[in-house]
């Protein structure tokens, strides 16, 4: 499946597929910050799962990401393993600036159809 991914991509979906992503759930649970809550919404920890499809501070790019993939495929298991939609995946993250921190603009995926 990532094969054919530049490798700050394969980065990124390692991470987010173990839970190890640069989110603040697992940064706390490494001690390297306080809380575990979302910085964004304030409200819940910020897992894969609400960074992904629960936090409504990202409401706009999920409701792309929703359009672009279907509502069936809105879902932790179709988004990590599904490779026809790592496109949108990778799109999503890139767009939310969620670890542009970290990895700066990731690459684009070319159209594979």
């Amino acid at each position: 499946l990532s094969r054919d991914l530049p490798r700050k991509l394969v980065t990124v979906l390692i991470q987010l597929r173990t839970g190890h992503a640069p989110l603040q759930a697992h940064l706390y649970k490494i001690k390297k910050v306080d809380t575990h809550t979302c910085p964004c919404c304030k409200r819940h920890p910020e897992t894969v799962f609400h960074y992904l499809i629960q936090c409504r501070t990202h409401c706009t790019h999920q409701d792309q990401l929703r359009q672009q993939i279907g509502q069936r495929n809105m879902n932790l298991a179709a988004l990590l393993m599904e490779k026809s939609l790592l496109k949108h995946l990778f799109q999503y993250i890139d767009e939310t600036k969620q670890f542009h921190y970290i990895l700066g603009d990731l690459p684009h995926l070319a159209d594979k159809d």
